[in-house]
């Protein structure tokens, strides 16, 4: 029960790390929830085509505002916690280097973003929203949080920008703004947002600038690797929007980048595993083979336990989902729901195989993988879009989701020395499937779309716990620590 696990600073027990993730997950519902929110009146403020702007300048925000990340702050945790004497100048080297990097990324993100606009407007927008890279490099010092397993302060973070991003687009809204007052308003919260992980980053943990640069070579060597094979294997989702855009036109850019914020947001509850579980597996790698195969088979079977009931939902009332937080102006963009929910259940176990990658030091051949699968990836859309539009786009992100995790899972998998399945997943999938058909038969009695969603959210619960799924018992140890 008291089991402790050491990265920096005091031993961390199994109860913290539990409280960790719980508190996350607690954080992070009700951050997905404001999410959700702004994403509704973003989209009822802007109308489809103007959604359409907004959702390509962010996939293009995102996918160049990733050569400033690479996976320097994967490298930075797992270095810093297998060195735990170190830690500061690790610390220190990766702000510095995000921070070194953030010029070159901002300005190739200006450049695409002002090459595709289509008007006046919408270049003002794309030169608010890329000044947001370099006042989030600083956000780097999230890493602090993650090595003393204190993510919930990162998540609380988290949770309070999203309260002043709901203000912020809500005063927009009543205000009448558009895309331009959006960016605006974005800008702003980014700022107070990485000022506050600034100030108390720094009062978590010392963080060393003096002589950082020495780690770089480091950072990069093993972080450039990683970097590239998630740009190429994450980027793919944006460079779908701005094919759509591009090919399609602003209405389908705008159907595909509402249904896609759902598909982003929810991978928060992966996120939030990984996030505390990483250090764990680091320090277990080379010393306790049998704990890392208890938590990988673990966190299989959380990972799909989070993810596959929303593919099950989806798949039972997609345009109901999609007119109640849209409006009927978004219906068109419902079939694509379900299958970019049964790509989350397939990225979902892809966070796993990309945080060990680093662990097992798998960059390399994961990078063979990105380019492999972004070059399917823009094949597929180039030859697909033109005729089907935004639809091929989703199933195109689908098969490209299932490459990737299924080629890094065995990587890791062969590597790691252990088997690829969790210990519950018949079980889940079940449970799932009950809850689909629960979902399905009230939406056909009439049930109003917010009752036939509570009700199969608390069938799913009752399933998992009636199948053995999940077990009274770890649910009362998980309440206990």
């Amino acid at each position: 029960m008291s089991e402790a696990v050491t990265t920096t600073g005091p031993p961390v027990s199994r109860a913290r790390a539990g409280r960790d993730i719980v508190g996350q997950v607690v954080l992070r519902t009700t951050n997905l929830a404001l999410g959700i929110a702004v994403t509704v009146l973003v989209v009822r403020t802007l109308g489809d085509e103007g959604f359409g702007q907004w959702s390509t300048l962010l996939a293009i925000l995102n996918f160049a505002g990733y050569f400033s990340v690479l996976g320097l702050q994967q490298v930075a945790v797992e270095r810093a916690a297998a060195d735990a004497e170190r830690a500061p100048e690790w610390l220190g080297a990766l702000v510095t280097l995000r921070l070194a990097l953030t010029g070159p990324a901002t300005l190739l993100a200006l450049a695409v973003c002002l090459w595709v606009s289509e008007d006046e407007t919408m270049r003002v927008a794309a030169l608010l929203v890329c000044a947001t890279l370099p006042v989030a490099a600083a956000g780097a010092l999230r890493a602090v949080f993650q090595l003393r397993v204190r993510n919930t302060v990162a998540t609380a973070i988290e949770l309070g920008q999203g309260i002043l991003w709901l203000v912020a687009v809500a005063l927009v809204a009543v205000l009448d703004g558009g895309v331009v007052a959006i960016a605006a308003a974005m800008l702003a919260v980014t700022a107070a947002a990485n000022l506050a992980t600034v100030a108390i980053a720094l009062r978590t943990a010392p963080v060393r600038l003096r002589g950082a640069r020495s780690h770089w070579p480091v950072l990069v060597r093993l972080g450039l690797p990683v970097g590239i094979g998630g740009l190429l294997t994450l980027g793919y989702g944006y460079v779908d929007q701005v094919i759509v855009f591009q090919v399609a036109g602003a209405r389908e850019a705008g159907l595909y980048g509402a249904v896609y914020r759902i598909y982003e947001r929810a991978q928060f509850l992966p996120s939030t595993l990984m996030i505390t579980l990483f250090p764990i597996f680091v320090v277990a790698r080379d010393t306790d083979l049998e704990r890392v195969r208890r938590l990988f088979r673990t966190t299989i079977d959380y990972l799909v336990l989070v993810s596959l009931p929303a593919l099950a939902i989806a798949l039972a009332g997609p345009e109901q989902i999609v007119r109640l937080l849209f409006g009927a102006e978004f219906a068109d963009a419902a079939p694509a729901l379900p299958v970019l929910m049964a790509a989350l259940v397939v990225v979902s176990v892809g966070h796993l195989t990309g945080y060990l990658i680093v662990a097992y030091r798998l960059q390399r051949r994961f990078v063979v993988l990105g380019v492999a699968a972004l070059a399917v990836n823009v094949a597929a859309n180039l030859a697909l879009v033109p005729s089907y539009g935004f639809m091929a786009a989703a199933w195109v992100t689908l098969g490209t989701e299932v490459l990737v995790m299924s080629v890094s899972l065995a990587m890791v998998c062969r590597r790691a020395g252990v088997p690829p399945r969790g210990a519950h997943l018949g079980r889940i999938v079940l449970a799932a499937a009950g809850t689909g058909a629960v979902a399905w038969g009230l939406r056909r009695a009439g049930l109003p779309v917010l009752a036939w969603l509570g009700i199969a959210g608390a069938a799913y619960a009752a399933l998992l716990l009636a199948l053995g799924a999940v077990r009274v018992a770890e649910l009362r140890a998980l309440v206990r620590r």
